[in-house]
């Protein structure tokens, strides 16, 4: 588990309040007493201050001890290959997070009922070093639940880099790895009123007809983490070439490159049918095109210059 930074006091008499913002969905954290709660770099600005944090959250958690945690009988609805497993009933989703780093049984698990909207996450005491700083939602709990959430029709979550420029356009650029989201999010950096919000993970939701980006915690190569938003103007996908050039793409093979590029629990019940049916309104509703490109300043400016 990773040690967090930025550690907040923990009052051995009552349980510790911890809210975050990501996405738009609040999430609330009740810890029990003297559990030393922190709060990791990544999550820094996405923390919910003052009065503000003690609201009712869209999310609420419950943050306890056990003394030792097993994995339940039966087998899990998937299985990830590496850290968690997820098991899913009628009522609820139950998450357990394993690694031999420390230990056979699971070091943490969480369960949910089945809109997200309450869950209960306890800590494996003997697998945890005494006295160690937690975040409660340390990854990749908080992509889990974001991810399962947005899934019962709020949105999705897609592995791009996301940008609002200078005049509140907001882009989107999708790419394989190595195809250049890094090296472009390092583009726009020192472009004057551009506001980056992160150059792996954005949250795609749609409000009042429109479609908006948000930031997320967890960023890649360019270490770019924003709690802003912005309204989806243009998507990209990107691949490097000798020159820039935008190409216009169809709308089914826009969707596809989205879809190819969306977390989506496809064990939960209709899950697929909602992230299907969202893409296509999004890829109906913004233009799209495959931007070939030099990483180079002329690329910024191509992608204004299609703008006009």
């Amino acid at each position: 588990m990773a040690h967090a930074a930025a550690s907040l006091e923990a009052n051995l008499g009552r349980a510790t309040r911890l809210a975050v913002q990501i996405g738009g969905f609040s999430f609330g954290m009740w810890c029990v007493g003297g559990m030393p709660v922190a709060l990791d770099p990544e999550h820094e600005p996405f923390l919910v201050r003052g009065e503000a944090q003690n609201r009712t959250c869209d999310i609420e958690l419950d943050i306890s001890w056990a003394e030792t945690l097993d994995l339940p009988e039966g087998e899990p609805s998937f299985l990830s290959g590496g850290l968690w497993s997820a098991y899913t009933s009628s009522t609820g989703t139950k998450f357990y997070f394993a690694s031999p780093a420390v230990g056979a049984k699971p070091y943490k698990a969480a369960w949910f009922d089945p809109r997200f909207q309450r869950g209960h996450v306890v800590l494996n005491r003997s697998a945890i070093p005494a006295g160690q700083a937690i975040f409660p939602l340390e990854y990749p709990l908080d992509e889990l639940v974001m991810m399962h959430r947005l899934a019962l029709g709020e949105g999705i979550e897609v592995h791009a880099l996301g940008l609002a420029d200078n005049d509140g356009s907001g882009y989107l650029f999708l790419g394989h790895s190595g195809a250049g989201k890094s090296t472009t999010a390092r583009l726009w950096l020192s472009e004057p009123g551009v506001k980056l919000l992160s150059d792996d993970r954005i949250i795609l939701r749609q409000h009042n007809g429109e479609f908006w980006m948000y930031g997320t915690p967890w960023h890649g190569d360019a270490g770019i983490a924003s709690p802003g938003r912005a309204r989806l103007s243009r998507v990209f996908v990107l691949e490097q070439a000798p020159s820039d050039q935008l190409v216009a793409i169809s709308q089914s093979r826009a969707a596809a490159e989205l879809f190819a590029r969306t977390f989506v629990p496809f064990y939960l019940k209709g899950s697929l049918q909602f992230s299907l049916e969202f893409l296509d309104q999004v890829t109906r509703s913004v233009p799209c095109s495959t931007f070939r490109f030099t990483p180079t300043a002329s690329a910024v400016e191509a992608i204004r210059h299609a703008r006009v």
